[in-house]
């Protein structure tokens, strides 16, 4: 159990996560994508997130920022949320297995699609 413990915390610093204030503070400006996923959930990470153009990518765990979980009405992990300056413009869920059936192509599609908003 010891070594199961100082595993996952190797991973979480080894991860791209951000805290509440860094997903607040960059859900704001251009396109971001947001994976909130959980600590515990480490097997069902997205890690494609990262292979994503033209946007900012990072991940929030939801069992350290219960009160992100709450503002962004995460239901069910993983869930990868598109922002364009600050507002929600895509959401992809997992489903009852926990897993994400969403894939890259599409969200990049969201990504490309939250880009031409406006014009």
């Amino acid at each position: 159990m010891r070594t199961l413990i100082t595993f996952l915390c190797v991973i979480a610093f080894n991860t791209n996560i951000f805290s509440q204030t860094d997903v607040v503070r960059v859900s704001q400006d251009g396109v971001v994508v947001v994976e909130f996923n959980a600590g515990w959930n480490t097997a069902k990470y997205v890690p494609w997130v990262k292979n994503l153009n033209d946007c900012k990518t990072n991940r929030l765990l939801i069992d350290k920022a219960p009160k992100m979980a709450s503002k962004y009405k995460i239901v069910v992990v993983p869930t990868i949320v598109v922002f364009k300056d600050g507002e929600e413009s895509a959401r992809f869920q997992a489903n009852i297995m926990m897993d994400i059936e969403a894939t890259l192509k599409e969200v990049q599609e969201a990504v490309d699609e939250a880009h031409m908003e406006g014009f």
